[in-house]
């Protein structure tokens, strides 16, 4: 009786995946947290001309944008760093998660940067 041996599909390490995925999702999550904070202390502040909680909330968005840029940058380099594969592999994937992080991180950190310019320039309760 022949007998049929099953291979079973290696599967990807759990701690690399979870860093693809701080690396896509980071950046974009610390951006809508900066976002709604503004959004809900920049009345106060034009009231009371206190924009502290905003630079606090800008500075650590930015930081956590930049940190998830950082882990994708580390992913990619560790997966090889190259863009040469075209067929559907493990680590092609991997690349690309960590190809689409750094691009994430690269937008959103300018982004975030660019909703704390109207309160570094001094003129976010202009109508």
């Amino acid at each position: 009786m022949a007998e049929t041996i099953k291979a079973e599909p290696k599967k990807i390490d759990a701690g690399v995946a979870f860093r693809l995925w701080i690396g896509m999702l980071l950046p974009p999550a610390a951006w809508a947290v900066q976002l709604q904070t503004l959004w809900l202390t920049s009345e106060y502040g034009c009231k009371t001309s206190d924009f502290f909680w905003n630079h606090v909330v800008s500075i650590i968005a930015l930081a956590v944008s930049i940190v998830g840029g950082l882990v994708a940058v580390r992913e990619w380099r560790s997966a090889g760093a190259e863009t040469n594969d075209d067929d559907a592999t493990r680590k092609s994937r991997r690349l690309f998660m960590a190809m689409i992080g750094i691009m994430t991180g690269s937008l959103f950190t300018i982004v975030i940067f660019a909703l704390w310019l109207p309160t570094l320039m001094g003129v976010p309760c202009e109508k």
